[in-house]
């Protein structure tokens, strides 16, 4: 659950957010075509396949895969706040493949606030890195409709429906 002081997370943690998004793996291994077999389909939970490069979250600015590495766009409403859909794709994952939760190595705190609205998770196995990135498309109608001080049922009544990206990938390992 997001609470209240998320939406005190600095506008810092969001650029770092949006770096982790643009990293993108080069290379190429079985393992990483395996991976991208082990990704969920997320159209079992409403939602909606869509070209990254469409995206009103990223978009554009999002860098392209490379080699057998891949990337998956998503679009919807789920019945989660995007913080814990992003804990069911990650449980997902995690389930579906050998992976280890590495999301607080990756990834930065969840962040909610009128500017912007993300939960980044990660795992990983010997070679393959899985990332989830869930955002809010339009996080000042979510957080402008919030009380002053927010409880965390108020917070999560008012993230239930609101419609989201996601982007799921996989990537090489980051050498340490």
């Amino acid at each position: 659950m997001m609470s209240p002081s998320g939406l005190r997370t600095r506008a810092g943690v969001v650029a770092v957010s949006a770096a982790a998004l643009l990293v993108a793996g080069c290379g190429g291994s079985q393992e990483a075509v395996a991976a991208a077999d082990s990704l969920p389909d997320l159209s079992s939970q409403g939602l909606e396949r869509i070209d990254c490069l469409e995206s009103s979250v990223w978009g554009d600015e999002l860098e392209r895969a490379k080699g057998p590495w891949t990337q998956e766009c998503w679009r919807g409403s789920p019945q989660l706040p995007f913080d814990q859909e992003a804990d069911d794709i990650q449980y997902t994952i995690l389930a579906a493949t050998d992976a280890q939760d590495v999301t607080a190595v990756i990834c930065p705190e969840d962040a909610l606030y009128d500017t912007a609205a993300v939960a980044c998770r990660a795992a990983a196995d010997d070679a393959v890195l899985y990332r989830t990135v869930v955002a809010l498309t339009d996080p000042l109608a979510i957080v402008g409709a919030l009380p002053d001080a927010p409880s965390e049922a108020e917070i999560d009544e008012a993230l239930v429906g609101a419609q989201v990206e996601i982007l799921v990938s996989t990537e090489p390992v980051p050498e340490e």
